[in-house]
């Protein structure tokens, strides 16, 4: 039986700016974890190497697992680097020797500052921190690991499983689901593959988020997970959940609350899906980053559909140009799959939001990233987000082709009183020039309005116009042959950029959002609300 700490509470910490720390590290301060430091005083907005550092009583073999961090670090046990941090906000799992049994100090080093990775360049903030749960779970000599559970045939049950134990020859295994069947097998030289028929099996959907369990026994290990029967599917312009026709009505969401960061606990994350649920919608592009285990969970349990991408926001073909920077993408992508592989709300997976793909140079890269996750995963709808247009040359390489026009507002006429009237034809014309045998997805659209700021001649910036476009934006999906929408964005973000005009970010937030950073929904909230209605009415 495993045994599992939950290490979250009171760390000890200590900031030292530019100069990277010696271990052992003295602290000065304390910190809480789950949390972002550079929103506490007296740490505000410095950047910087930062340090946690606690006591926890092991030994022998052990699972550490951080549910992300930002932006960078590295993780020491007694003074030994057992890990690194590359990657902001990507889950991190690793496997290490705890040594005889006693306390054991654990260190988490963090570097906050700028990277090739994390740029500030970028429309999206990034906190120094822990932002999710840590967990310290104690293995047999002998362990079961990265389980895998994919649908083959939704029609008749059929699953395959792989695993993997860390016990060379011959072992035998038992697989046992919540429907009572069991089956034994066996692992031959540490690896576990086999295809079964689940009886009395339930799907997955959108309407019943039907999930099994399954149970993997050998040795004296022994490893649960959930799973969902369902098959996600492009035919033609149509997306299909479990052979029936379905479009996609969602905002694009952030890991992100002004309290705390990219460190949102499990309750406003529960507020967000419960909210969007509740609201009709059916989508959430996880934008732009890996995604939290807390809100997978809950969308696998509430049956939201969740595009999950890879962190690579607006990157040029010189940067991918670069081998390393490309090898550094492809890890990112697989690291990503293989953590929550087994979520059946997890309907599609991207990167590289809004890069060069109207240059040839990119293609390669593009290629080289569809074809890991395909190895990895040979049922995922797989995409990326474009603003490139009618002159993208990448659009060949995905399953969906998915698009960020802002009609209304980025390209809107300077001339004009009103600029929604531009939806219809703006989407019309984009949607002609883009391949016919594929799903169009509109991955981004929308318009900044500030909460409480109405006027009844609907200019920009103000909740009336941002709620005219949007709702125009839903009746162009219900009507078109358009595969579906995720609406930018969900709640107002902290952001880096900023610009004359349009593209000005009052208040250093990106305020597209159909609710506030607290969300406190604005008036798009209630007209897409009352959309979704009476399209469930029809």
């Amino acid at each position: 039986m495993r045994y599992i700490q939950t290490l979250n509470g009171i760390w000890d910490f200590a900031f030292t700016g530019d100069r990277r720390p010696e271990m052992p590290f003295k602290p000065d301060r304390t910190m809480v974890v789950p949390g972002c430091f550079d929103l506490i005083e007296p740490y505000c907005g410095r950047r910087g190497y930062a340090v946690y550092a606690k006591k926890v009583r092991a030994s022998g073999m052990n699972l550490l697992e951080i549910d992300g961090a930002g932006i960078a670090g590295e993780i020491f046990w007694d003074g030994t680097r057992i890990g690194v941090i590359k990657y902001a906000y990507m889950p991190e799992s690793i496997v290490f020797d705890a040594g005889s049994d006693g306390n054991h100090t654990l260190t988490i080093m963090l570097d906050n500052r700028y990277n090739e990775q994390f740029h500030p360049g970028f429309d999206f903030f990034a906190d120094g921190g822990i932002y999710g749960d840590v967990t310290l779970t104690a293995l047999p000599r002998h362990y079961l690991s990265r389980m895998r559970i994919s649908t083959e045939d939704y029609r008749t049950g059929k699953i395959r499983v792989r695993a993997e134990y860390s016990k060379a020859g011959t072992v035998p295994a038992q697989l046992t689901f919540d429907t009572g069947f069991q089956l034994d097998t066996k692992f031959m030289d540490g690896v576990l593959d086999c295809t079964l028929l689940l009886p009395d099996f339930r799907l997955w959907s959108v309407d019943a988020p039907c999930l099994h369990t399954l149970t993997l026994t050998a040795g004296e290990d022994e490893i649960r997970e959930n799973f969902g029967l369902r098959e996600f599917s492009a035919s033609g312009r149509k997306l299909l959940l479990n052979g029936k026709a379905v479009k996609l009505y969602g905002v694009n969401r952030h890991e992100s609350h002004p309290t705390t960061g990219a460190a949102v606990p499990p309750q406003i994350i529960q507020t967000d899906v419960s909210m969007l649920k509740n609201a009709g919608f059916n989508f959430i592009r996880g934008s732009h980053y890996p995604q939290r285990k807390t809100l997978l969970e809950l969308c696998d349990r509430m049956g939201m559909l969740v595009w999950e991408e890879a962190l690579g926001w607006g990157l040029k073909a010189a940067d991918l140009a670069k081998e390393e920077f490309a090898d550094s993408q492809l890890e990112q992508v697989t690291q990503m799959t293989c953590h929550s592989f087994n979520h059946p709300c997890i309907v599609m997976r991207g990167f590289l939001n809004e890069t060069e793909s109207q240059l040839p140079e990119v293609r390669p890269v593009i290629k080289a990233l569809y074809d890991r996750i395909r190895a990895l995963d040979e049922h995922i709808l797989i995409t990326f987000a474009s603003n490139k247009y009618e002159r993208d040359v990448c659009t060949d390489l995905v399953d969906v082709v998915s698009m960020n026009p802002y009609p209304g507002w980025y390209d809107s006429r300077p001339d004009a009183v009103s600029t929604v009237d531009q939806v219809f034809p703006r989407l019309d014309a984009l949607s002609a020039a883009l391949p016919q045998d594929k799903p169009f997805l509109i991955s981004e659209i929308g318009a900044e309005a500030l909460l409480g700021f109405r006027d009844p001649l609907k200019t920009y910036w103000t909740e009336d116009y941002q709620a005219e476009l949007l709702k125009k934006v839903f009746e162009y999906v219900a009507e078109k042959d358009c595969a579906g929408v995720s609406i930018w964005q969900y709640a107002d973000t902290r952001s880096y950029v900023s610009g004359p005009g349009i593209f000005a970010r009052a208040r250093g937030f990106n305020n597209k959002g159909i609710v506030d950073e607290y969300r406190r929904p604005k008036l798009a909230w209630n007209e897409l609300q009352k959309f979704s209605g009476k399209k469930a009415e029809k």
